[in-house]
């Protein structure tokens, strides 16, 4: 069985507790540490996880055997008077299960890096598996203390009443007439060649929207409703347009990118906004979240077109990882996708899962559409240039431009040319 315990008791304290009573009798006793924590990130999804506990069930139901499930997400089994042979067709599931990761596959008849076993009756592997479980209580305890202080940040940013449709009216009407042209912020996008400076493609201007809460709306959590949300939304989009289309396009020498509701693209506000971008719409790149697009795939094909056709470039952003293995982005046919890096890429091996899965829409789209975003780290860069990606953007690349700027190294900006298609720079 899983041991039962209190609310105020881990299993790791559980498991301590059970070793103490152990000790008295440790006859016909022994232990399994499984090392699930070890696996690659994208396999220890909660769902494997607890794929792989179920996975002990028949025999907890009918030994004396407990598993303990682990916050670090390892799983001990603790059996007494069970023959070694029972447990062997258990363990093999579970290596089954995650046949694909080293951890698993990785073994040979001297070394297992699946499974540690522990002959409790034996003082010494007892005193040895007294003190794993100890340092597993000790990381409980951190695990505890960081989803505390992660919920408490929640809390904090989540904090005020809800957005519902009494006062959603009032804050619209606060936002239309609410400054907000010094909330607008910027964020890089550069391409990257190896021995080159660094070239810029565009800048997204964006508003921050924790600033942009505390004026409007400080006692409100306006994230609650995402449908509610989305209508303020489509209020900002008016007046971001109304302040970027304050420019003088014809001497803006660094191509913009907005991130747009599709639905405001189709109003009478962005009419206004393409009359005075005029004939320079190709240093205009509109971004439209995936959300948002399967929302209605016909009016985005529509609102595509029409942006394309006008000479302006269409981004499909808000691409994760996961979404890449269940549809290709390279069908909406835009000019950039973004796909938002992910640090378990750092941990998949070269042919396997998401790799093959990024590899292979690099592939469709061309790999001079793909924007890896969110970039945090130089081996985010590293990656994304050993598929042939070539285009960043995030806090890593912001600091990079930074750095340039501090050292008279200016990203230039590439020439647009005025049509628009797919896979342009």
């Amino acid at each position: 069985m899983v041991e039962p315990l209190d609310k105020s008791m881990t299993q790791e304290a559980a498991l301590l507790e059970k070793l103490t009573r152990i000790e008295e009798n440790p006859t016909g006793c022994f232990a399994v540490h499984i090392h699930l924590s070890q696996l690659r990130p994208n396999n220890r999804q909660p769902h494997f996880i607890n794929i792989a506990t179920r996975a002990f069930d028949n025999l907890i139901n009918s030994t004396d055997a407990i598993l303990y499930p682990m916050m670090n997400q390892d799983l001990v089994l603790v059996c007494r008077e069970v023959m070694v042979e029972e447990i062997d067709p258990y363990i093999e599931k579970v290596r089954t299960l995650f046949s694909e990761d080293p951890l698993a596959s990785d073994q040979d008849e001297y070394e297992d890096r699946l499974s540690t076993w522990y002959d409790l009756a034996s003082k010494e592997d007892f005193a040895a598996f007294f003190s794993v479980s100890s340092e597993l209580v000790v990381k409980a305890q951190a695990i505890i203390d960081e989803m505390k202080r992660t919920r408490a940040e929640q809390e904090g940013q989540n904090a005020g009443d809800p957005l519902t449709a009494r006062n959603l009216a009032a804050i619209n009407q606060t936002l239309q007439s609410t400054r907000i042209a010094d909330l607008i912020r910027q964020q890089t996008c550069i391409r990257i060649s190896p021995g080159k400076a660094g070239e810029l493609v565009f800048r997204e201007h964006f508003v921050a929207m924790g600033e942009l809460k505390e004026r409007v709306a400080p006692a409100v959590n306006l994230f609650t409703s995402p449908w509610l949300f989305q209508y303020l939304t489509e209020t900002l989009d008016k007046r971001v347009l109304a302040v970027i289309g304050r420019k003088n396009f014809a001497e803006l020498k660094d191509p913009i990118s907005l991130n747009l509701n599709i639905g405001t693209v189709l109003s009478r506000d962005f009419v206004n906004f393409n009359r005075v971008v005029g004939e320079h719409a190709s240093k205009m790149l509109i971004e439209f979240q995936v959300i948002d697009i399967f929302a209605d795939m016909n009016t985005y094909g529509y609102a595509r077109d029409m942006l394309q056709d006008r000479g302006y470039r269409v981004i499909v952003d808000g691409v994760n990882p996961l979404a890449i293995q269940f549809f290709d982005p390279s069908t909406l046919k835009p000019d950039f996708i973004k796909i938002a890096w992910d640090k378990a890429f750092e941990d998949d091996a070269d042919d396997a899962g998401r790799i093959k899965m990024f590899k292979e829409t690099v592939r469709q789209a061309g790999k001079d559409s793909i924007v890896l975003a969110r970039v945090d780290s130089e081996k985010a860069v590293k990656f994304g240039l050993g598929l042939g990606v070539s285009r960043f953007q995030g806090y890593f690349i912001d600091k990079l431009v930074q750095a340039m700027m501090k050292s008279n190294v200016k990203p230039k900006a590439k020439p647009k040319a005025p049509a628009a298609k797919a896979g342009s720079a």
